[in-house]
């Protein structure tokens, strides 16, 4: 199948790394319109540079050379959104040309709001696909012309001026270079540094239709991450979206290369943009040259590796304990805090994300609750929705934290437009998430979840018990919990791809998804090694122990192969090991109390209590 290749008339620049690895990359736009001006533009000044837009160790910090490789900048090249697009048009083939309009105002809004402040009847992907401005996605010129909000704050509605000024955090800019190269005029302005600025995209309400395409006269809350942040501990400590992600560094950094006499400024914000779509990004990279993407593979990289740090650092933490035992019962408690400003997962509602637990012992498996095959969670709902779970003690149960759109049927869906009302929300609300919130309404807590006290705590966690009768554990016993991320689970594309045949764009995502070797990312997990004493072990070790009780010194006589050695608490928790293979004195140095000593000799496994003194 052939890609379509983008219209922008460019000139493909070879790099040669320090590894001697070939990156092809795609010279930005240098195009303008009536309202904006590309990319290109901007990098005459903002791109890389010997003495500008590096920081105190040498490290390139362009605005253009971070920005060209996040979705931001690819957002209108974004192969799922323009296959989504084409899937609620082919669906909704009445709606197409709105869908279309109203979809690039977001993706592709330098050529689409350059069409509506001119007067067009509307912008669809027939325009887009002759349109530099438009291809050139979430551009600088756009954010930085933002200068006010209307009412709602939402779907892409902000206002713009017709003065060309470019709005900075940084007073007494130099103005004259920026005006002469591009006719702009730097001015200072805080808004720039305001979660409205983000929240005007990131909020989307639609309009709701039935199975027939008829207007319902319902809106439907797509997503709002602006109102999730309004109601967290982010907003009450003013901490805006653009502080993680576009994270500050404390040093001065020259911003500009002309003049080259400009003073450093602080603190300097890195344009990485950095969200969570690792896949997409992903896949941008492995499809790059075909797509003639102006990202440069190495940037793909390095925005790759970033959005998988703030994954696996900055959004969930996760423990795992042994809650309790009954005389037929262990129970274990999986607690999970999340660290974003906003719920998690968030954003497009696809998005979601699953814990694996795995309980094992000598290899084999004896629990297994959310398990992996290639293509992601192992898991059939059968076009249903699997329910928020307190307790889980099945292993065809998993704890799936996601947001589930409904039809005006009551059955799940995918289709945007269709979306009526929401089935299922237990995504994890952010620490200082209130209930009686003005805006509660909008950021609700739907489904199951409701009746868990962890979602109204206002402390941003939630604990998850997963129950398992004692029957099953025996010896030496490996739980383990994991958090997997997925932006595109493969039950969000099972629709879609049923119209691949029909449609280009489609069709060239789904070749593009089947290729990709993974679908999620493990962002958390936590793990214990544990002692269950009903295990049925070999009597005949020759090994002696003494003295028992002890004083915290144990002697080991007997030992004439190699034994790997763990000493338990009395309920089981592993607390310290190691490995032996001749006659040793052991320093336990622990408290007074009940133990077990476990020595393990391939097949041969021995427990034995020991009492210390106190």
């Amino acid at each position: 199948m052939k890609f379509i290749k983008l219209t922008i008339a460019a000139i493909i620049v070879l790099l040669v790394l320090p590894s001697g690895y070939l990156i092809y990359q795609r010279n930005l736009s240098s195009s303008t319109n009536h309202w904006f001006s590309a990319s290109g533009n901007c990098e005459l000044c903002h791109g890389t540079s010997d003495v500008a837009s590096r920081d105190a160790q040498g490290n390139d910090v362009s605005p253009i050379t971070h920005w060209r490789s996040t979705m931001l900048a690819n957002s209108s090249n974004d192969p799922f959104w323009r296959a989504k697009v084409k899937h609620e048009g082919l669906v909704n083939p009445e709606h197409k040309e709105a869908l279309e309009n109203v979809c690039t105002r977001c993706h592709a809004p330098m050529g689409m709001i350059n069409a509506l402040l001119n007067n067009a009847a509307a912008y669809t992907f027939a325009d887009l696909q002759n349109d530099e401005m438009g291809q050139d996605g979430i551009s600088c010129t756009l954010c930085h012309q933002i200068n006010g909000f209307q009412a709602g704050e939402f779907s892409g509605v902000f206002n713009l001026n017709e003065a060309k000024e470019i709005y900075g955090p940084f007073t007494s800019p130099i103005t004259q270079q920026m005006f002469s190269n591009t006719g702009y005029t730097p001015v200072h302005n805080t808004i720039i540094n305001e979660s409205r600025l983000c929240g005007s995209c990131h909020t989307l309400i639609t309009n709701s239709v039935d199975d027939d395409g008829n207007f319902t006269g319902h809106t439907f809350v797509e997503q709002a991450l602006y109102h999730e942040w309004e109601n967290s501990v982010y907003k009450q400590q003013n901490k805006s979206c653009q502080l993680c992600h576009i994270p500050r560094i404390d040093e001065g950094v020259q911003i500009s290369s002309r003049p080259n006499f400009a003073a450093k400024r602080e603190p300097f914000g890195v344009h990485s943009l950095t969200g969570g779509n690792s896949f997409m990004l992903g896949l941008l990279k492995q499809n790059h040259e075909e797509m003639n993407l102006a990202a440069g593979e190495e940037n793909l990289t390095a925005s790759i590796k970033r959005t998988e740090e703030l994954l696996t650092q900055n959004t969930i933490t996760i423990s795992l304990q042994e809650e309790k035992r009954t005389s037929d019962s262990v129970y274990f408690a999986v607690h999970l805090r999340n660290k974003a400003g906003h719920k998690f997962p968030t954003g497009f509602p696809s998005r979601r994300a699953y814990l694996e637990f795995i309980v094992s012992n000598n290899q084999d498996t004896l629990f297994h609750s959310g398990a992996e095959n290639a293509t992601g969670l192992n898991h059939i709902t059968d076009g249903k929705y699997e329910k928020h779970y307190n307790t889980i003690s099945k292993q065809d149960q998993v704890q799936i934290y996601e947001f589930v759109m409904g039809d005006t049927e009551g059955e799940v869906t995918t289709i945007l437009e269709r979306a009526y009302e929401p089935l299922k929300d237990n995504r994890i609300p952010p620490e200082g998430f209130s209930v009686t919130h003005s805006n509660y309404d909008t950021v609700r807590i739907v489904g199951n979840a409701v009746f868990d006290p962890d979602y109204s705590n206002g402390l941003g966690s939630e604990q998850l018990i997963y129950a398992l009768p004692l029957s099953l554990l025996n010896g030496l016993t490996k739980i383990g919990v994991k958090m997997h991320y997925e932006t595109v689970p493969e039950s969000w594309v099972q629709d879609l791809f049923s119209h691949s045949e029909n449609d280009e764009n489609i069709g060239q995502f789904k070749m593009m998804y089947e290729q990709l070797e993974h679908k999620s990312i493990v962002i958390a997990r936590d793990s214990l090694e544990m002692l269950f004493t009903g295990l049925n072990q070999d009597k005949s070790t020759p090994v002696i122990i003494y003295p028992n009780p002890s004083a915290g010194t144990i002697q080991l006589k007997g030992i004439n192969k190699t034994y790997r050695y763990t000493v338990y608490s009395q309920n089981g928790k592993y607390l310290k090991g190691g490995t032996i293979n001749a006659d040793v004195e052991l320093n336990l140095d622990l408290p007074g109390g009940y133990y077990f000593l476990h020595l393990e000799s391939g097949n041969q496994q021995h427990v034995n209590q020991l009492i210390i003194k106190s």
